[in-house]
């Protein structure tokens, strides 16, 4: 329904578009989420399991509400404008239209300060850097400036006397414009690399921005209220509610109710009654305050006067109206079948049930960390205020906004939450600060810090009166979603941690909680508290970049391949954060074989001695399965890769040592279709063959020298011409020559394919401890004792399979294996219909393309990224995707109508392109077990490894660690 008001009339003529076929009407300016709101539309889409949905956040963070807009995937219903004509449909289209034009010559912008976000702290910061001297730069993802708070009325109505809220955000903005601050709306940052290389879309097109100094306030998000039904169409939280009614003057339903703990909900109430909306009742989690809360009410009147008149004027507003507001009220569930009906709650007096059309609920809120955390800011802990159960990230500064990394500020509700006028002071000291910091004259605001001083001491007296009993989370139903975008339940989450997984890194990948468009917004704090893990930055989802899902066609740009440089790292540092350390149990401290890395190449070493009745214990520094055997991208490789070949002008149609790997693909994918059958499951495995393209009379003789030597070795290989090449893969770009086709080529899902391997590997009875940090190796009669942080373990044999490290680990035996590491990068896209059956590489670039099991495009080919020595992470580039990119869409051009979700990257094993495995010449009983393409070929080598270790089989020559002398 459309709210009304004297003081507020229509000041656009209605328009119409389509809605999966039914015309609606609109009013030009509002986004689309309203003008169906309007129109009592309140499911937007269906999940990929069938489940409605509709708008949930209301802001662009929780990607719920996307449609398909005039042919254009993944648009936030939200966040677009209606438009004349438009055609909106729900489901994914068929054949996506491109999301922005191809990206030119990369640009650059240089600004003194950038500021991220243009809410109450970023506009604050602007204008004090800005009045100082400083050239200023605002980035903000909405159409409007002002941000949650200071949201404007939509250009769709017009407001004769609007209230003080709104005055204050108008006069922000002014101040900001006669200031000479450039503000650019609808620009979403994608990534930080640094802190002088801020990357952002503007305007449609792919920017860098690189500031002298940069002030983060880009916001917080509500924190998820996981009750059953709470993803119901009808229900969203109380900023999405209030986003419709004050800046679209929309209400989803003519009855509403309004749950949770906070004052917002009292303010929303108040607005929704004022524009003809019932009200049935507001429920608060807090207990009513009694005269014990007199120091605190008092508190708030001396601080913030006219704040604590309006919270009265609320209360008696809606007690006058007749709308009961419920005290220590709980949330049980959302009742409903395709939209909200009525909602559950507990309360001292007994339960009740409450039937609206739609359902506003708020529990707090949590900062917007993503990219303060992507470029190393220190993070803390909070429990205080809302949703303290749960918990947030809060960004760690000093009181001018300072981080830890030298040069970033964070500011606002994005960096700890508390409210605008606290934003609003420590905006203006942060803008300050910043331009003092390059060298321009500012002045100490001795003002500003009383007001913080002030608002701090309002904020803290409201969050004890608002004080909500504790959410238990391990009281939530199994049933219940917690990931809203994968829709996984906490029941799948249980299972996956009773099969042994500890950390939400684990829990992420075995379940795919958190791996959604919204990079685990709504979902990772609940899921870290479900899963008891420690509270602590990296209990949570690691921030990827894209930081927000970004068209794939704006970031295209060639990138030549004399570009690339991935270095290869000799000694890669092990990566600082890993799960608990367990101690090991006394069963744990002795074996036959003590397996040493539990990725596939462990796990499958593991598995086959374990079926051959022998005692053997995987030991992994963090938990099995985490690092590159679950960070790549599942391709099951059998051709030889353009660069096994090295320099092509040398000797064609030779490959040195990846030539005696050959036969070992097609032998380890049969491994893998055993391993699927005997866990009861597919793995995502399918066979349908790879293609190799030529676009160049010289890659098209190449890849003949190629086929050659593949035949050679007993690999199926077929050099197809342009018009078979077209029958083949009419997916593909018109622009191609020919390819090598393999039929054995294809794919995994290498989340699913490890966590069968590991559940095999344990049900032949092989022991897996993760948590467990080698030390040291030495010899103890005729076995070993390898020292841990916390006990040693006596094994009769040590293999050593821990991938990119295992050279640092078989040191430690003073065996020398000549092994490091390389960064590589995959990139995901949002999931589309059937496109591209095959695995598809590129005979002159570097590229790996494919589509997973859930639709979505995985894009490699062994773009670099960056490592810490310091910390062991691994870093995305920036040209490494934008360069990816431009090549998956020069041979598919559907990739240009596609959004990135993600990207990431995972240190992969660098040696000379053949396996080593075997014994160690003089270290008897010491075992080898390191390879590349390891997820394609970690079953047969481990396979190879245990025949090794049981004396049946001799290591071939040309894997012998004796090869390296």
């Amino acid at each position: 329904m459309r709210l009304t008001s004297p003081a507020i009339t229509r000041a656009s003529a209605p328009i119409r578009f389509t809605f999966e076929g039914r015309e609606v009407e609109a009013l030009q300016g509002e986004s689309i989420a309203a003008a169906l709101s309007a129109a009592g539309i309140l499911a937007f889409r269906e999940t990929a399991k069938g489940a409605p949905r509709g708008l949930w956040c209301g802001m662009g963070a929780c990607f719920d509400c996307v449609v398909t807009v005039d042919g254009r995937a993944g648009q936030r219903a939200c966040l677009v404008k209606a438009e004349a004509g438009m055609r909106v449909d729900g489901a994914p289209p068929a054949d996506p239209a491109p999301l922005a034009a191809a990206a030119e010559a990369s640009r650059e912008e240089a600004c003194d300060i950038l500021v991220v976000g243009a809410g109450p702290a970023g506009l604050s910061a602007a204008i004090a850097a800005a009045r100082a001297g400083a050239h200023v730069v605002v980035l903000d993802e909405r159409g409007e400036a002002g941000g949650q708070y200071f949201k404007p009325l939509a250009k769709s109505h017009a407001h004769a006397a609007p209230d003080a809220q709104f005055r204050q955000g108008a006069a922000l903005l002014a101040e900001a414009r006669a200031a000479g601050v450039t503000i650019h709306h609808g620009a979403t940052v994608w990534g930080g690399f640094a802190p002088e290389e801020i990357a952002a879309l503007v305007d449609g097109a792919a920017t860098t921005f690189r500031p002298r100094r940069l002030i983060l306030a880009p916001g917080a998000h509500e924190r998820p209220v996981p009750v059953p039904g709470w993803t119901l169409p009808g229900v969203m939280t109380t900023g999405a509610m209030q986003t419709l009614a004050r800046a679209q003057r929309v209400s989803p339903a003519d009855r509403v109710v309004i749950a949770g703990s906070g004052p917002l909900n009292l303010q929303l109430a108040y607005e929704l009654l004022a524009g003809g909306v019932r009200v049935a009742a507001v429920v608060e989690a807090a207990p009513k305050p009694g005269l014990a809360a007199w120091r605190d009410l008092l508190a708030l009147a001396r601080s913030s006067p006219d704040l604590a008149w309006d919270g009265l004027r609320y209360i008696a507003t809606l007690q006058r109206a007749g709308v009961p507001v419920i005290w220590g009220g709980t949330i049980l569930a959302c009742e409903g079948t395709d939209r909200f009906e009525a909602l559950r709650i507990a309360t001292p007096s007994g339960e009740r049930r409450i039937e609206a059309g739609a359902a506003a609920l708020n529990m707090g809120f949590q900062p917007e960390t993503g990219l303060a955390r992507a470029l190393g800011c220190a993070q803390r802990f909070a429990t205080d205020g809302p949703g303290a159960e749960i918990g947030r990230l809060e960004t760690e500064t000093d009181e001018e906004g300072r981080s830890s990394v030298a040069g970033v500020f964070a500011v606002g509700d994005g960096a700890a939450i508390g409210g605008s006028r606290i934003a609003l002071a420590r905006g203006r000291l942060a803008g300050l600060a910043a331009a003092r910091e390059i060298g321009l004259a500012a002045p100490e605001d001795s003002g500003a810090r009383r007001d913080l001083d002030r608002a701090v001491a309002f904020q803290r007296a409201l969050w004890r009166i608002f004080a909500a009993p504790a959410f238990d989370v391990a009281a939530i139903a199994d049933a219940t979603i917690l990931c809203r975008c994968e829709e996984v339940t906490a029941g799948d989450l249980r299972a996956a941690m009773a099969g042994g997984a500890r950390t939400l890194a684990a829990l992420k990948k075995e379940t795919r909680a958190g791996m959604g468009r919204c990079q685990g917004r709504m979902c990772a704090a609940a899921v870290a508290r479900l899963a008891g893990a420690p509270a602590a930055e990296a209990a949570f989802a690691a921030p990827r970049a894209p930081i927000r899902p970004i068209p794939a066609a704006a970031l295209m740009r060639e990138v030549p391949e004399a570009q690339i440089d991935a270095p290869v790292i000799e000694a890669p540092a092990p990566i600082a954060w890993r799960s608990p350390s367990v101690p090991l149990a006394p069963a744990d401290r002795a074996c036959e074989v003590l397996v040493i890395g539990g990725g596939v190449l462990g796990l499958s070493t593991a598995l086959y001695l374990a079926r051959e009745g022998v005692d053997v214990l995987v030991a992994d520094r963090s938990e099995p399965g985490l690092a590159a055997s679950t960070a790549n991208a599942g391709s099951l490789h059998v051709q030889l890769l353009p660069y096994d070949f090295g320099d092509k002008a040398e000797a064609l149609g030779t490959a040195g040592p990846a030539a005696a790997t050959l036969p070992l693909g097609p032998r380890s994918i049969d491994l893998w279709k055993e391993i699927a059958r005997d866990a009861g499951e597919a793995c995502g495995i399918r066979t349908e063959g790879g293609l190799m393209l030529a676009e160049t009379e010289a890659e098209f003789e190449w890849l003949r020298g190629k086929t050659a030597v593949e035949r050679g070795a007993g690999i199926e290989t077929h050099v197809l011409g342009a018009n078979e090449l077209r029958d083949v893969a009419p997916y593909l770009a018109p622009r191609f020559m020919g390819a090598a086709f393999c039929p054995a080529e294809g794919q995994i899902d290498p989340l699913r394919g490890t966590a069968a391997l590991l559940a095999l590997a344990r049900r032949a009875g092989a022991r897996v401890a993760g948590g467990v940090a080698i030390t040291g190796i030495s010899r103890e009669g005729a076995g070993f004792a390898v020292a841990t942080e916390g006990a040693t373990i006596r094994a009769g044999r040590v293999v050593v399979a821990a991938g990119p490290w295992s050279g640092q680990i078989a040191a430690l035996a003073g065996v020398r294996l000549p092994v490091g590491g390389l960064v590589q990068q995959v990139i995901a896209t949002e999931a589309t219909g059937p496109l591209i059956p095959h695995l598809v590489a590129h005979a002159g670039r570097h590229l790996s393309l494919k589509q997973g099991p859930h639709g979505h495009l995985l894009i490699g080919g062994a773009w670099p990224g960056t490592h810490d020595p310091a910390t062991g992470a691994t870093r995305n580039r920036r040209t490494s995707i934008e360069g990816n990119l431009w090549v998956a869409g020069h041979v598919v051009p559907a990739v240009a109508g596609l959004s990135v979700l993600r990207a990431w990257t995972g240190m992969n094993v660098h040696i000379d392109r053949a396996p080593i495995l075997g014994e160690a010449p003089g270290c008897p009983g010491l075992f080898a077990a390191v390879t590349s393409s390891g997820y394609t070929l970690g079953p047969v080598c481990g396979r190879m490894t245990a025949d090794a270790v049981l004396g049946r089989e001799r290591m071939p020559a040309d894997f012998a660690i004796a090869r390296f002398g």
